[in-house]
């Protein structure tokens, strides 16, 4: 990186960690950035954008999600969004692309954004404490430790890897190339015990800091002992070891262990939700 490179990301990251810290957000806990857009008076909306990640725009202000998108990708959009919001940059139409690093090597407002976003979805004290907290070494981590911790910031499996490689130099490249060449099915397997197609979110016992957000299909794996309180969410394995759900409707559960402080809401959202990001909970109502 060099030294002019260098001086956005930290201004990024200062930004950022001057955003939460006004929004009373520790440093070392995620947060969910949809929530945090509305709070500072941001307009969040999903949307049908076949060919686009996101839309920022500063008249109202609002910022437009693709719908299409897994949810790692829409939060980081957003973050990527609430960047371009914190630095002024005007009006963004920010296209779908495979190679976000091209992109912002190109434009210095979408290098801004990238970084602002990676500070505010992965700081570097979160990432810290989650792995004290699992005793888990960096340079020794698996997939599936990686996984769990990528869960828990609601951000993608490939985007930790990057950001734990290139901004807080946790993993050493070598490391790094290796995890990122990890295919997500093999993940899933490994930590489930069997294949599974859908989305995976892994929620262990030093789950903190928000709820479990998950979307109509997506599969949850709860620890072992664990409760499901409400109709969100069905069960489809149980045992020691684990509680496996999928979310089936729209609305607000609850996940616990009784007899223990650990107990965290559970929202889900539709499939592709478009609209208002505020609405997305809703349960839905039948016709009469």
């Amino acid at each position: 990186m060099t030294p002019e490179r260098r001086r956005l990301a930290l201004h990024a990251a200062a930004t950022a960690h001057r955003i939460r810290q006004k929004q009373q957000i520790a440093p070392d806990q995620p947060c969910c950035v949809f929530d945090l857009a509305e709070t500072l008076g941001i307009e969040v909306r999903f949307a049908d954008l076949p060919s686009a990640e996101g839309i920022y725009s500063p008249t109202k202000p609002v910022i437009i999600v693709s719908s299409l998108r897994p949810a790692g990708r829409q939060a980081f959009t957003c973050a990527h969004e609430m960047g371009h919001h914190a630095y002024g940059h005007g009006e963004q139409f920010d296209e779908l692309v495979e190679d976000r690093a091209k992109r912002r090597g190109h434009d210095p407002k979408e290098f801004e954004a990238d970084c602002f976003a990676s500070a505010l979805l992965m700081p570097k004290t979160a990432v810290l404490k989650a792995l004290a907290a699992r005793g888990w070494n960096p340079k020794t981590i698996s997939p599936e430790q990686l996984y769990v911790l990528a869960s828990w910031l609601g951000v993608g499996y490939a985007t930790l890897v990057g950001n734990m490689d290139w901004s807080m130099n946790l993993l050493g490249k070598e490391r790094a190339q290796a995890l990122a060449k990890v295919k997500l099915p093999d993940i899933r397997r490994a930590v489930l015990g069997y294949d599974c197609k859908d989305h995976l979110i892994v929620v262990d016992r030093d789950w903190t800091g928000r709820p479990v957000d998950g979307q109509v299909g997506e599969v949850i794996q709860l620890p072992g002992g664990s409760v499901l309180e409400g109709t969100v969410a069905e069960t489809l394995h149980a045992d020691a070891k684990q509680r496996v759900v999928r979310a089936n409707a729209p609305g607000l559960g609850r996940v616990l262990i009784h007899g223990s402080s650990w107990a965290h809401y559970l929202r889900v959202s539709r499939k592709q939700f478009s609209g208002l990001a505020r609405f997305r909970h809703l349960e839905e109502v039948d016709d009469e």
